[in-house]
């Protein structure tokens, strides 16, 4: 037994220096892979491509439900529709040169499902389920546009010729009927003394059904009026409004991308003032004036000001500072919005459409234009 033990005591031994002297082999490290485009270039870009319409008609407003789902709406009464980004376009309505049909100039959606289109006398058509459409009512030709927080409850904002304030009016009927709920007033301090005065909403949104936001402007004496901003909690019941000191234009168009943050442009790019609190304190953008000029804001990463006839504006810090660059298009621009940070879309004469986005750095397209990345 004792030579047993001893022999296996032997062998434990004898394997056991045997695994110290011949250590495991660790399987080789793989190189790290190579970029194909070289060290430190980058991988994607961003570009505006053309995706225009096939007929030439102009088109007036844009809206989109998501990157590559949106509407156009435009001359002889047309609305248009892609779910690829413009790749393909389908005539849902018009859509016919030689037609006398109004112009349809305003377009909002809801969802993928509920819309509504505004011609320039103000009849409103509107649809249920993305593609089908119909005449729902008629309102003030000073109408500027309608806002649905529901597919029942809408807002419209009229601005009659004959007096300095807003109307605004309620429809719970998907746009059928319209009541009026509020006109527009502000109190403010003007040149150190309190002035309550008349104030012409001319554009909104809305981030919630309950939180949205308008602006206009408030008129001080004849000739002179500051820029008026509007604020409500709870759907358009009631609003919050107040100035931004010393501007001398109305808003024409704003937008935020929460209840703190958003940017509002004065007299269609003048100016474009941003704030990070709600709209209680504003402060002025540093950028190179373009006027006039469309704007699009994506998510608040990117905000885009296009030149009517030529130029463009980014800035990827939430509007407090702009990039100038060049840029040419073939027809003059009339409508803009970006679903997302990296999806954009204008709208011109002319049929013409370009879209923004980000591509990988080897792709070439006719007609492409370089853009800035957020």
């Amino acid at each position: 037994m004792r030579i047993k033990a001893a022999i296996a005591l032997c062998v434990v031994m004898i394997l056991g220096g045997a695994a110290q002297e011949r250590p495991a082999k660790k399987a080789p490290a793989k190189p790290a892979a190579k970029s194909a485009k070289g060290a430190g270039s980058p991988e994607f870009k961003a570009i505006w491509e053309p995706v225009p319409f096939n007929k030439d008609l102009n088109l007036n407003a844009v809206a989109c439900t998501g990157p590559e789902t949106c509407w156009v709406v435009g001359d002889k009464s047309t609305i248009l529709f892609t779910s690829d980004g413009g790749k393909t376009w389908q005539v849902q309505l018009g859509g016919d040169p030689e037609s006398t049909d109004d112009p349809l100039m305003k377009v909002f959606f809801l969802d993928a499902k509920n819309g509504w289109a505004m011609t320039d006398r103000a009849k409103i058509l509107g649809t249920k389920d993305g593609s089908t459409w119909t005449e729902l009512s008629k309102v003030s030709g000073t109408s500027k546009g309608v806002w649905f927080l529901s597919p029942q409850t809408g807002l419209e904002i009229e601005n009659p010729d004959s007096t300095s304030e807003s109307t605004l009016r309620r429809s719970e009927d998907g746009g059928k009927t319209w009541k009026p709920v509020s006109r527009c007033s502000v109190e403010a301090m003007i040149g150190g003394l309190p002035r309550k005065l008349g104030c012409m909403m001319g554009t909104a949104q809305f981030l919630t059904p309950s939180v949205g936001f308008a602006g206009g402007g408030a008129a001080i004496s004849m000739g002179t009026s500051v820029a008026a901003f509007g604020k409500t909690n709870d759907g358009g019941q009631t609003w919050t409004n107040s100035v931004l000191p010393e501007t001398k234009w109305h808003i024409t168009d704003l937008n935020f991308w929460t209840e703190k943050d958003g940017v509002v442009v004065l007299a269609r790019g003048e100016e474009i003032y941003w704030t990070a609190d709600g709209g209680d304190t504003w402060t002025r953008s540093v950028k190179q004036r373009l006027w006039p000029s469309l704007h699009g804001v994506g998510e608040g990463k990117i905000i885009v000001s296009v030149g009517e006839d030529g130029g463009i504006g980014y800035s990827v810090n939430g509007g407090r500072n702009f990039t100038s660059r060049p840029f040419k298009l073939p027809a003059r621009v009339t409508d803009a919005t970006f679903p997302d940070a990296g999806h954009g879309y204008l709208v011109g004469q002319h049929a013409m459409v370009y879209r923004y986005r980000i591509v990988p750095s080897d792709y070439t397209s006719p007609g492409m234009i370089a853009a800035l990345a957020p």
